[in-house]
C-alpha cells in the first residue's frame, strides 16, 4: 500500500524528469529557466535521490513488499 504510493510517485517524477532532459536536450538550446539554476547540481542530486530512496526503503524495512 504505502510501497507502492512512494514507488509509483517515484517512479513518474523520475520518468518526467527523464522525458524533460531528452526534449530540452534534443530540441535545441535549453530553456531560460534551466540556465538560469544555481547549482547547476542540484538537478543531478534530486535525480540521484529519487533513484536512492526506494532502494533505502527497501533495507531499512523489507516486510513492506512482502
Amino acid at each position: 500500500p504505502i510501497t507502492f504510493l512512494i514507488v509509483a510517485l517515484n517512479l513518474i517524477f523520475t520518468t518526467a524528469y527523464t522525458l524533460y532532459v531528452l526534449w530540452a536536450t534534443q530540441r535545441g538550446p535549453l530553456p531560460n529557466h534551466i540556465k538560469t539554476l544555481f547549482p547547476y547540481q542540484i538537478r543531478e542530486h534530486l535525480l540521484l535521490f529519487l533513484h536512492i530512496l526506494p532502494g533505502f526503503l527497501l533495507i531499512l524495512s523489507p516486510e513492506l513488499i512482502l
